[in-house]
């Protein structure tokens, strides 16, 4: 059986089973901050097991893509090394909420291994716990009981284990209860210890070798464990289950070898989920895939193709490489494939992008996202390909420096700084495997104590990121879920959904109130929560914040007036409607700058995050350059003209798979219900949303632009603001057009012809007094001074900074900072006019002697990747484009400054 054809077996037989099959999730866990990816089914159902959210289902069963790269399911370095350890893997799950319980978990478990995978019931074991007299938890003798009178299994296949394998936690509080594994015997084809004895003798079940390999986990949460340690029976009882499909593949196409006792090797990887891979691999590196091949190119081969494989996914759900959180995560699966693909096949050209292909042809079935966003993904991968190719230069030649300091600080010394190369792996992105293998090679090893502590350090700041919840969870145990009464269009509540009446359930420490129902919007998808006031009797509570916990509502604030003694039953809900109405304002013009973005700049042009505010909205999205003023202010326009017309804002409810078939765009890492908002605007907008809107675009008044930049590779961002403050914006910049017309002796209409002329005489003054215009550079000069970086006891000067200077004048600004000075200086400038931008990389003499760096090479280098020519000298080069190739200045700037560090000879 194919893998697809597994995966639609489960789901088939479960679907028998009175189980409704839900979609999974993306791998951004949405509403639950503990998670840094989903790595398992039951994620989307925490909320049920903690009590504080319902489903209208009482079984589930699903497939789940799942990312494992931290915490105790961190198994990053020995993926690539065996056959069964990945990063991305897909589950299979099965739920009962409240529902069934042990026995038909247990038994149709055996019923779908045995009779529809068909695999041999003599090989498969089951473990139960074990019990733990210390903690006061009993054995599972129900479990035991059942494996042995319901199924098939052989007697002395049902094993007790303690708390590690067969007990399951949510947390350090909360649901949990035991689990029961199934494992199947591969015999001794399965073992891959080399000090176990080819007898099998040494292998067992949760033993130290992969002959019995673990298929299913069934857990049983029956128990809450509670803040002082102890258990209290759950009132409903609930199954969770997950299987790996990969490792369930491999078992199945291995199954008749089994049987017959023929030797094989056991292996995910030799599964239709990892061969297309391979093929194009093959087609790259003229290598084929075999478990016979040499270990490191085996062990590249595997790491590449599974890594490629969560990065795709990744990125498909709108996770963008970068330094932090997820997007480290991602960056650092590529550059460690990248340097599999350098040092163990040979490849010295980006080539991850060309998997992304088979990858998504893969999942085009059941995640079509990856095949859908395919052009995407390939860009972000090419684009860290090439970073890192420039991160590899740099990080050699930072720790050859690294090496030198060492040696001439302490020449008795084989030990590196663990500080300095823990900066290489952070903040250079080096490999940590490769910053020890290169300490190997110059005879020195990294102070394991030093890395550790900075690797602490740099674990406790990230944390200190994250978002974490305001009190303890088990505050929300037992409140009900809250209704929201807060669209308009449903009428449910006074004011436009502005206002109700509500039951007060629970004060949480004086700073958050829970309601049976309410008007305020909880804080999601972009969108701020909303801000008002709850009021009683002798009751009075601002509330500064909305968030949401599963499927309750949280009011944060402060008290203005209480009465702890006498709480009021019922209070008066409102929201501050000008907080409410400026936001649906921004984020109606989110969904009109989202269709304008794609009109002009074609249908790449995807929504990568967003904020929306009272105040204005942020919206990144996908496009490789700076978008252009004339793009920017056709943007505006066409936005402009649809408030102007004044659509109505239609706002419906539809199943999920119905929304979608109307053609509505579904935002890709968005967590969607079953049931799902569509806001259509006319016959141009329609997108899935559950925010606040207005119900007409033209109570937006104006919508403006005020910035474009560049968010990293391949992602802008535009902020903007509407209604009133879009009006203050057009007003200020018109009293300084003004007050500049006025300090010029001029009208604001023909300021751009009086600036010209100002301009030329400027010039013209520089030619006739060359003193003044020596003047003029030597301050731009000295300016520019102040902003240049140390390295290597030489001053940089790599800013984004453009000046209104043509070649000529930038030349002798160049001239001016290559002049000879202790510490010397070299660097980049750059200068537009006519729409032309103008480069200059200089370095002064003594930087060219003592360093061997040639500006001509360097900035020739640079621009051929951006398929531009470049010349010069040693001490001087130049290059330049017009502004229509839209060539991104930030990101051409970075290049030539990585290049000339990489080419930086530095000595002892």
């Amino acid at each position: 059986m194919k893998p697809s054809e597994i995966r639609q077996l489960f789901l088939e037989f479960f679907r028998k089973k009175d189980h409704k099959i839900v979609p999974g999730t993306p791998v951004i866990p949405h509403g639950d901050p503990t998670l840094l990816f989903t790595n398992a089914g039951m994620n989307q159902f925490k909320d049920v097991f903690l009590g504080t959210g319902k489903r209208d289902y009482k079984r589930a069963a699903n497939t789940q893509k799942c990312i494992r790269v931290s915490g105790k399911h961190n198994d990053l370095e020995v993926v690539g090394c065996d056959g069964y350890h990945h990063t991305f893997f897909e589950m299979l799950g099965n739920w009962s909420f409240g529902d069934y319980f042990k026995v038909e978990a247990i038994r149709w478990a055996w019923e779908f291994l045995v009779e529809y995978c068909h695999l041999p019931k003599e090989r498969l074991y089951a473990t139960v716990f074990e019990g733990d007299s210390k903690n006061g938890i009993p054995p599972d003798e129900e479990a035991e009981t059942i494996w042995k009178k319901e199924t098939e299994i052989l007697p002395g296949h049902v094993m007790r284990f303690g708390l590690k394998d067969n007990f399951w936690e949510m947390g350090a509080t909360g649901p949990c209860g035991p689990c029961s594994e199934i494992h199947i015997d591969l015999g001794p084809w399965g073992c891959d210890n080399p000090s176990h004895p080819s007898d099998g003798s040494m292998c067992k079940v949760n033993g130290e070798c992969a002959r019995y390999m673990e298929v299913w986990n069934l857990v049983f949460i029956q128990f809450n464990l509670m803040s002082d340690g102890t258990l209290q029976k759950l009132p409903d009882r609930h199954v969770d289950t997950g299987m790996g499909l990969e490792r369930l593949s491999e078992i199945i196409r291995i199954r008749e070898k089994l049987l017959s006792g023929e030797p094989f090797d056991y292996s995910n990887y030799n599964t239709e989920l990892f061969t297309p891979i391979f093929n194009v691999l093959h087609e790259v590196t003229g290598l084929s895939y075999s478990p016979k091949m040499e270990k490191k190119k085996l062990v590249a081969f595997r790491a590449i193709a599974d890594h490629i494989r969560a990065v795709s996914i990744a990125i498909a759900d709108g996770v963008m490489p970068d330094k932090k959180s997820r997007g480290s995560v991602i960056r650092s699966l590529l550059r460690r494939s990248a340097r599999f693909g350098r040092q163990s096949l040979g490849i010295e050209k980006p080539f991850l992008f060309q998997l992304v292909d088979p990858v998504a042809e893969i999942y085009k079935d059941i995640f079509p996202e990856v095949f859908q966003r395919i052009r995407h993904i390939k860009y972000v991968v090419e684009a860290e390909e090439k970073s890192f190719a420039r991160t590899i230069e740099r990080g050699i030649t930072r720790f050859i420096s690294l090496v030198e300091k060492t040696k001439e600080t302490n020449p008795n010394s084989k030990i590196l700084g663990g500080f300095e190369a823990y900066r290489l792996y952070h903040q250079d992105g080096f490999p940590k495997d490769l910053i020890e293998q290169m300490a190997k090679e110059e005879g020195f090893i990294i102070d394991p104590e030093e890395w550790k502590k900075a690797e602490e350090a740099h674990k406790k700041a990230s944390e200190s990121d994250a978002m974490s919840f305001k009190f303890d969870l088990e505050e929300l145990k037992g409140l009900p879920p809250t209704k929201f009464l807060g669209y308009w269009e449903k009428g449910e509540a006074f004011n436009n959904g502005m206002e109700t009446k509500a039951n007060l359930l629970k004060i949480i420490g004086n700073e958050a109130l829970i309601l049976d129902k309410t008007t305020f919007y909880p804080e999601s998808g972009g969108q701020v929560g909303d801000t008002g006031v709850i009021e009683g009797e002798k009751f009075k509570f601002k509330v500064t914040d909305t968030g949401k916990i599963g499927e309750i509502i949280v009011h944060y604030g402060e008290f203005e007036e209480v009465d702890f003694q006498n709480l009021p039953k019922n209070v008066n809900v409102k929201v501050n409607e000008e907080h409410r109405w400026n936001t649906a304002a921004n984020h109606t013009c989110t969904h009109l700058l989202h269709w304008a973005l794609r009109t002009v700049l074609g249908e790449h042009a995807t929504q990568q995050g967003s904020l929306v505010s009272p105040t204005h909205l942020r919206f990144d999205f996908t496009h490789p350059s700076q978008v252009t003023t004339e793009e920017l202010k056709t943007i505006e326009t066409m936005v402009n003209r649809r408030i102007f017309e004044n659509h109505a804002v239609i706002i419906t409810e539809h199943l999920l798979e119905e929304a979608k078939q109307m053609g509505a765009t579904a935002l890709f890492g968005e967590k969607y219900g079953e049931r799902v908002r569509v806001i259509k605007i006319g016959d141009f907008s329609m997108e899935l949303c559950g925010g606040t809107h207005l119900m007409a675009t033209g109570q937006a008044g104006f919508f403006k632009i005020l910035q474009e930049t560049s968010v990293q590779s391949g992602v802008r961002r535009i902020i903007a603001v509407t209604r009133g403050r879009a009006v203050e914006e057009v007003q200020k910049e018109s009293i300084m057009l003004k007050n500049i017309a006025k300090m010029l002796s001029s009208s604001p209409e023909s300021l751009q012809d009086k600036i010209q002329v100002l301009l030329k005489q400027v010039k013209d003054v520089k030619k006739l007094s060359p003193e003044k215009g020596d003047y003029l550079l030597k301050n731009i000069a000295e300016n520019l001074r102040l902003k240049a970086e140390e390295f290597a006891g030489i001053r940089l000067i790599f800013v984004d900074t453009i000046f209104e200077m043509d070649k000529e004048e930038l030349g002798h600004l160049a001239d001016i900072l290559s002049e000879p000075s202790q510490p010397p200086y070299a660097g980049l400038i750059t200068g537009s006019v006519n729409e032309t931008t103008n480069v200059i990389l200089f370095a002064s003499g003594d930087i060219v002697r003592k360093f061997g760096i040639n500006c001509g090479e360097v900035l020739k280098e640079s621009a051929l990747k951006y398929g531009k020519r470049a010349g010069g000298k040693p001490h001087f080069a130049q290059t330049g484009w017009r502004e229509s190739e839209k060539i991104n200045r930030e990101d051409f700037i970075k290049t030539v400054r990585e290049t000339f560090i990489s080419k930086l000879k530095i000595k002892g």
